[in-house]
């Protein structure tokens, strides 16, 4: 390769790491770290993801496009429920914790 198609591959990788960091960095700081990460974390969607999948993949089975063992379903049920419940235990220690702070 030439020196020319290095230069539009290196821009092309620049461009592709200036969005994910830009997309990654939630507060805008400029770096990614432990808040941003938390912050990704600790959202809704994931409950709606996760229910999703637990709504999609038994349909494609009853329709017979696949053939999923049907543990599989209880163990995502179960990723659910755990994903729901330590999303809720975050957000409500939060609450507490601003209450406190009022005091």
């Amino acid at each position: 390769m030439d020196d020319r198609t290095d230069d539009i591959m290196r821009k092309g990788l620049d461009k592709i790491k200036t969005g994910a960091i830009h997309w990654l960095d939630v507060n805008r700081d400029g770096k990614i770290n432990r808040s941003d990460v938390k912050k990704l974390m600790m959202r809704y969607e994931w409950i709606i993801i996760t229910g999703l999948l637990l709504t999609i993949f038994p349909m494609l089975n009853v329709l017979g496009y696949t053939n999923i063992d049907s543990d599989f379903f209880w163990a995502l049920a179960g990723l659910c429920l755990t994903v729901e419940g330590i999303i809720e235990l975050y957000y409500e220690q939060k609450h507490w914790d601003k209450l406190k702070e009022r005091k």
